[in-house]
């Protein structure tokens, strides 16, 4: 009964193995040597900045809930693309280029396999964020290999198609996965308002402006003041761009006039240039020029605030400086006012000496 047994469960592991489809590698396999693709190109561009950028990028390779089998190697591969460059002057962007690696996927089952390369986040999401609206799939097709006869091997054979699908295009496109963002770089402005009867509406103030946190090289761009000023007697050319590498950044200012710090626009190409978490200080120079100064109705010649993102609820406070100055209307009183008090003791003195002498005569 013992050998009937025995030789029942023998026959039956035999069936087993042999049942085992012809499909399905022992040994699993990767992509082959030869394969021409073994990593897929990624890159992040960031609009909308100048200057010296420094970022990193993080992308991430995930097998779909779908595919036939579980896939070995790496369940989700990550790498970083990471940036430490200067910003293309006339586009105002900056670009890091990685590539996502394939070489260690391990597959064990025939199928279409698809994977999604998305980009997780960034080293500074406040100044560049991840790009979130775009995701790639890629696929992968397992078959069997195939002897002289088109017989399966027990070999795996894997390749990866020449295109992927792009979720911002909706389309395939070629295997080099694009992302991109827009830095969240701003801008300050001073507007200037001269009030009283004794200003001067034509005259210019000027004022200093320190900046503390602008990565090292960012040339800010300043509009909206006059080319040329005459201040203090002198006629000077103002500066259109300023580095606040070489000191206080100066402007000079007018009643009516915005100047604009940082807020570049030229060939279809709109830029900020001051990137959140800067500091600054606005400092008006003349204070001794007989005016009352104010700033955001403060009367005060200084001023400290930390730039906020266009836009925001805080942007027209710490982004946005009302500069005043004020000078009341000046009594030109000449020489009478002055030597009043004279005058009128003299005219005092006269009138009582004539009425003595009236009275005198009388008696």
């Amino acid at each position: 009964m013992r050998k009937i047994i025995g030789g029942a469960i023998a026959a039956l592991a035999l069936a087993a193995v042999l049942a085992v489809p012809k499909s399905s590698a022992a040994a699993g396999t990767t992509l082959p040597t030869s394969a021409p693709t073994k990593s897929i190109p990624l890159s992040h561009t960031i609009k909308n900045v100048s200057g010296h950028v420094v970022a990193s990028f993080t992308f991430s390779l995930t097998p779909k809930a779908d595919n036939p089998a579980s896939v070995g190697g790496s369940t989700s591969m990550t790498n970083i693309a990471s940036m430490d460059t200067w910003a293309n002057a006339n586009k105002k962007e900056a670009k890091a280029d990685c590539s996502l690696p394939l070489q260690n996927l391990y597959f064990n089952k025939v199928g279409n396999y698809t994977f999604t390369i998305a980009e997780e986040s960034s080293s500074d999401e406040l100044n560049f964020p991840h790009d979130s609206t775009n995701k790639y799939d890629i696929f992968f097709q397992v078959t069997n290999k195939l002897d002289g006869n088109n017989e399966p091997t027990g070999e795996l054979l894997v390749s990866l198609l020449d295109e992927m699908y792009s979720y911002k295009d909706d389309a395939k496109v070629p295997l080099n996965a694009k992302f991109d963002s827009v830095a969240n770089y701003t801008f300050v402005s001073l507007e200037g308002k001269v009030t009283g009867a004794g200003a001067d509406a034509e005259k210019y103030f000027k004022y200093k402006v320190d900046f503390e946190g602008v990565p090292e090289g960012n040339t800010l761009t300043i509009t909206g003041q006059d080319s040329e000023v005459e201040y203090d007697g002198e006629i000077i050319q103002t500066a259109a761009t300023q580095n606040p590498a070489d000191g206080d950044v100066i402007v000079y200012l007018k009643h009516g006039q915005t100047v604009t710090i940082g807020d570049y626009a030229k060939d279809n190409v709109t830029a900020r240039e001051l990137p959140q978490g800067v500091s600054y200080t606005i400092t008006k120079a003349d204070s001794d020029d007989g005016y009352d100064a104010t700033l955001d109705n403060t009367e005060t010649t200084t001023v400290s605030k930390t730039v906020a993102s266009v836009g925001s609820d805080e942007f027209a406070t710490n982004n946005v400086t009302l500069a005043g100055n004020s000078k009341d209307a000046t009594v030109n009183t000449g020489v009478f006012a002055a030597s009043w008090p004279f005058l009128l003791a003299v005219f005092v003195g006269a009138g009582g000496f004539i009425i003595f002498r009236r009275l005198s005569r009388a008696s």
